[in-house]
């Protein structure tokens, strides 16, 4: 089989805990975060909640997140595109708080 160009669509999910002035910030930073690691992916937060019970200024949030990318990859097969695209991922949001998503579909 020769190579060709692949489309490859991937959602994962994710956790981040994070320190943010309030539920609308905290929501912020993660899509942000995420945007920077891979601008095309598509933000959606699922629940927020106060990692602490007492309020401050400046409180501790847990953020659940899915996140929906696309991924144009070179391979000889769809299964090595789909291989290439989760390395491709994996390695934007290395480094980052968001390096554990997992990614639940790859197709």
């Amino acid at each position: 089989m020769s190579r060709a160009e692949h489309t490859v669509r991937a959602q994962g999910r994710g956790r981040a805990e994070l320190p943010a002035y309030g539920l609308a910030d905290a929501e912020h930073q993660v899509e942000k975060e995420v945007l920077r690691a891979w601008p095309e992916a598509r933000v959606e937060v699922t629940d927020i909640a106060r990692a602490e019970a007492a309020g401050r200024i400046v409180e501790e949030f847990v953020v659940a997140y899915r996140v929906d990318a696309v991924v144009k990859v070179e391979a000889d097969s769809p299964e090595e595109a789909r291989r290439e695209a989760t390395r491709r991922l994996r390695a934007a949001f290395e480094g980052t708080r968001h390096r554990r998503i997992q990614w639940v579909k790859v197709e």
